[in-house]
């Protein structure tokens, strides 16, 4: 029996480990969204995954291992080429004199094992290692990338002195690996975006990882226009139009197999144009609330908010904080048989399966009101806008929200409180808000602290003295000061997180549900700092406070909680 069709069902419910009813939810939900069981446990936190990944090799009668913290030495992975390691599904992990230690998603396929060990030379134990850690472990063979894209840089420059046009060196075969090695490579980086600047003299090549934007690859400035026109050619924009900025959409596949979505905007600069690629999610997102670093409290708030069958749910927070990402999970976690749940955005980020997804176009002048309009019309239960950005969405989306739809949205505001003015401001009625918003959430993006690194030291008593001077409000400089640890977690660099000595993100939040008193605020008109008072008083906990609490948890640092929150 294979480790993946391995019933992990039975597994876990007679390890009796999971409360029987989550269990069950949990296999719905993996049925319900069309992915795997353990995918939603760990991803729902239920278990952990190399608890899970133990349970499942110990069935095997073998070992375990995360490849995620395993730096393999080159001389191991050159036991096995890397195109049969790809090919194979298999990663070498450790040798013991005539022993391979062999990571493999399906330990059991004797057929693979067995042709290891004829191609090493060497006696092969299998190791059970989850799928998506087999291809971050198969990355590991792209240690050299940034090399290899110096040679074909090179390559280029070398076959083409100038005389070519870019469209031609846009088709030129080198070229064509030159920027899927770009592509390749941030993936495996894990950036979110990747920023091919025009300068005077050169190109700057640049990933945006974990939020920090960092240069990587310096390219010669008469590249510059096959680069771009390259990007053009996969995104199916106009190769002649260099005055106006084009957007659209792209796709490649990884050496895995993996295909990779980006979103592409192109803006003519002084120097020449500027591309920025957005990587997109792939696939299904099934993050869970947890995932997002919300805790219990406030994942019980958000549940109450989401179970409602009419009102408003909105977010806020600057563009880069999550939002998109905030969104799609809450609508997972509601995206069952029983409802129709509609959205509009800009542009559409991730597709989501069985849920009814609609992306603006204003050339066609077709809006979020015009789009939130038409979704009215096709009887849902729940309607998402990817942003209220004037009057005539803002009064759409509370009518909406009146008339027995949930709505959930963004708004661009520095904080939770602030979205109350800010929805007056673009004419929303204080009444019409005040009866119908539910909660209000405002967020922003901190970096993690590397667990292979990191370290533990005391407070540093500046930091005390800081928060001591600058925070006004007394409850939340008592909340604050309450919440402060002794001792910190801080991390110097390693290979692992790029000597950076922060690896992923999570979010630090503020959020209030809107109670009596606070409609009566709403009534008022009164400011976003009484809002806030009053909020802080009926129990929100501010975006300072919640990543204090967080550094006290040894997920993130003070220097990262300041760097977002600081005014």
């Amino acid at each position: 029996m294979a480790a993946q069709t391995l019933n992990i069902y039975d597994l876990v419910r007679l390890a009796n480990l999971i409360p029987n009813e989550d269990l069950v939810e949990a296999q719905k939900t993996a049925t319900h969204l069309n992915v795997s069981l353990q995918d939603v446990l760990i991803g729902r936190r239920l278990i952990t995954k190399d608890k899970l990944g133990d349970m499942i090799a110990k069935s095997l009668e073998i070992g375990y291992v995360n490849l995620k913290d395993v730096s393999i030495p080159k001389e191991i992975l050159n036991l096995i080429k890397e195109e049969l390691a790809q090919e194979r599904k298999v990663v070498p992990v450790g040798r013991d004199g005539f022993i391979l230690h062999l990571a493999m998603a399906d330990p059991t396929n004797l057929e693979t094992i067995n042709f290891f060990r004829k191609v090493t030379g060497l006696n092969v134990i299998p190791f059970f290692a989850f799928e998506s850690d087999i291809k971050f472990g198969l990355h590991q063979y792209k240690s050299s990338l940034t090399e290899n894209f110096q040679q074909l840089i090179a390559q280029v420059a070398k076959q083409h002195p100038g005389t070519a046009t870019a469209q031609e060196l846009a088709e030129d075969v080198s070229i064509i690996q030159a920027v899927g090695r770009m592509l390749e490579f941030a993936v495996i980086a894990e950036a979110s975006d990747i920023h091919i600047e025009a300068l005077s003299d050169s190109v700057l090549v640049r990933y945006r990882i974990d939020g920090v934007l960092h240069d990587m690859i310096t390219l010669p400035k008469t590249l510059q226009p096959a680069i771009v026109a390259r990007i053009k050619i996969l995104a199916s924009l106009k190769l002649d139009e260099t005055r106006l900025p084009q957007d659209g959409r792209m796709k490649f596949k990884t050496d895995e197999g993996d295909t990779v979505s980006l979103r592409v905007s192109i803006l003519p600069m002084v120097e020449g144009e500027k591309v920025v690629l957005r990587v997109l999610e792939s696939g299904e997102l099934s993050l869970s609330l947890e995932d997002l670093g919300y805790d219990d409290i406030n994942v019980q708030i958000i549940n109450k908010a989401l179970a409602r069958p009419h009102g408003m749910i909105l977010i806020t927070g600057p563009t880069g904080s999550g939002k998109t990402t905030n969104l799609y999970t809450m609508l997972n976690l509601i995206n069952t048989g029983e409802v129709n749940i509609s959205t509009v955005e800009d542009p559409v980020e991730n597709r989501i399966r069985r849920i009814n997804q609609s992306q603006i176009n204003s050339q066609i002048s077709f809006g979020f009101a015009e789009g939130l309009r038409a979704l009215l019309r096709q009887d849902p239960d729940v309607v998402m806008v990817g942003e209220i950005r004037d009057s005539e969405t803002a009064r759409m989306a509370i009518n909406a929200a009146m008339t027995g739809h949930l709505v959930l949205s963004t708004l661009h505001t520095n904080d939770s409180p602030g979205a109350i003015p800010r929805l007056i401001d673009l004419g929303a009625e204080p009444f019409l808000v005040a009866s119908t918003l539910d909660l209000v959430i405002a967020q922003r993006l901190v970096r993690r602290i590397c667990t292979k690194c990191q370290v533990v030291q005391p407070l540093d008593p500046k930091i005390v003295d800081y928060l001591t001077a600058n925070i006004l409000d007394p409850v939340e400089k008592n909340l604050i000061l309450k919440a402060l640890p002794t001792q910190v977690k801080v991390a110097p660099g390693c290979d692992r997180c790029k000597y950076t000595g922060y690896s992923g993100r999570t979010g630090v939040y503020e959020m209030f549900a809107i109670n009596e008193e606070m409609r009566q605020l709403i009534l008022e008109k009164a400011s976003a700092s009484k809002i806030k008072t009053m909020a802080i008083k009926n129990g929100m906990r501010t975006m300072l406070v919640d990543g204090i609490n967080k550094v006290a948890q040894g997920i993130t640092t003070f220097e990262e909680i300041l760097r977002v929150t600081r005014d």
